[in-house]
């Protein structure tokens, strides 16, 4: 007996990063670059003030209270478009709010794809992706995202309808950006498919990106009718607001009428997995985005200097020792390579032993440099690379 559908993944559930996080807090010796969430130069979670300080006048029965609709409250709905988008998409949008960046993946994976269809994403990702896509019985293929031509040609494999998952700029695990004209690239790809596309960018943590990181969103105005782009868009992120669990999902097609069957299909959804949203937490973000707009907007940017400065001195000093390290743009991470994921196991361990916690991916250790003050992050590479 067991109760359960006959396709069930029924091997036991072990997240990895959760047990390693929990080790990494218990060592009171512990160097912990396990988190993805950004903390301050005090070692404690960052928060923006101008966040926080509006929370608190968010009245007991405002939090007590169920939003308006399973598809988000339509202030908040708006906010976080305008935020999203800034104004560089002409096209028809509509827009759900979801539970984080997550729900917006999860939302798009179960609204466009059935059972034994295709998911297409980076071959060193966000894990997650591979275990929604299992969840929903669901076929998964990788492509390198360092080589354009080999994203091609997997597309080319796909005999029917396309769904690919593109994660940029700030990359999870690898911090790899696209640049525009790779942007045009895979654009002009999607479109020579002449077969239905769904494009799902997850942009989580694209407000941690420098120069212009939304500036591909352009290239969304002029489309083919069978071509979809989804955007995955993370509050969770963007405000620092891990726990509230808010975020969005951006439809953006030729066709308006297309777009509200769609997101009315998205809404029965949300009504039948998570039914409703913090109401709290969209009230907050609303009130942030059009009333205290400036204020966060210049917290962001100490934020994005104090993570650009960690960065920074941790690649130096791996190129300086000889740590080889993925190619990075911007972000949270940044990745060692390694050759082969026996060889990432046995050092991941050796990094435990020496009470340096790190996340194992495919062919790499991610290390959060998000979750580390400087004077952590410095002579740290140097530290990993004598280990090896």
């Amino acid at each position: 007996m067991k109760f359960v559908k006959e396709n069930e993944n029924v091997e036991r559930y072990v997240d990895n990063i959760f047990s390693v996080v929990r080790a990494a807090k218990a060592d009171p010796k512990g160097i912990n670059a396990t988190a993805g969430c950004l903390y301050n130069e005090e070692g404690k979670l960052f928060t923006y003030r101008s966040v926080y300080d509006q929370e608190k006048q968010i009245t007991p029965i405002q939090r007590a209270s169920y939003a308006s609709s399973p598809a988000g409250n339509d202030a908040y709905i708006e906010a976080i478009t305008r935020f999203v988008l800034e104004d560089k998409v002409d096209n028809h949008h509509r827009t759900m709010a979801t539970p984080g960046g997550t729900g917006a993946i999860f939302a798009a994976m179960r609204m466009c794809l059935d059972e034994g269809d295709t998911v297409l994403y980076p071959e060193i990702s966000w894990g997650n992706y591979k275990v929604m896509a299992a969840e929903m019985n669901l076929k998964t293929m990788t492509y390198d995202i360092y080589d354009l031509n080999d994203l091609f040609s997997k597309l080319d494999m796909f005999p029917s309808k396309v769904f690919l998952i593109v994660n940029s700029p700030c990359e999870n695990p690898l911090g790899h950006s696209y640049s525009l004209k790779e942007w045009e690239q895979i654009k002009e790809k999607l479109v020579s498919l002449n077969k239905e596309v769904i494009l799902l960018c997850d942009i989580a943590y694209i407000d941690y990106a420098h120069d212009d990181p939304k500036g591909f969103f352009t290239l969304f105005n002029d489309i083919p009718d069978d071509l979809l782009v989804l955007i995955a868009a993370s509050a969770s992120k963007a405000f620092s607001y891990y726990g509230q669990r808010i975020g969005a999902l951006i439809a953006i097609h030729n066709d308006a009428g297309y777009l509200d069957h769609f997101i009315n299909l998205s809404s029965r959804l949300a009504r039948a997995t998570w039914s409703n949203l913090s109401n709290a937490a969209m009230l907050n973000i609303t009130e942030v985005l059009n009333n205290h707009g400036e204020e966060y907007l210049n917290e962001l940017s100490q934020a994005k200097k104090m993570l650009k400065k960690r960065t920074d001195l941790f690649i130096r000093q791996a190129e300086e020792c000889g740590l080889k390290l993925y190619r990075f743009s911007d972000g949270f991470f940044v990745t060692m390579e390694m050759d082969n994921n026996e060889v990432r196991d046995a050092f991941h361990q050796k990094l435990i032993d020496h009470h340096i916690y790190t996340i194992k991916v495919n062919r790499g250790i991610r290390v959060g440099l998000c979750s580390l003050p400087l004077k952590t992050v410095d002579g740290l590479a140097k530290k990993i690379k004598e280990l090896m």
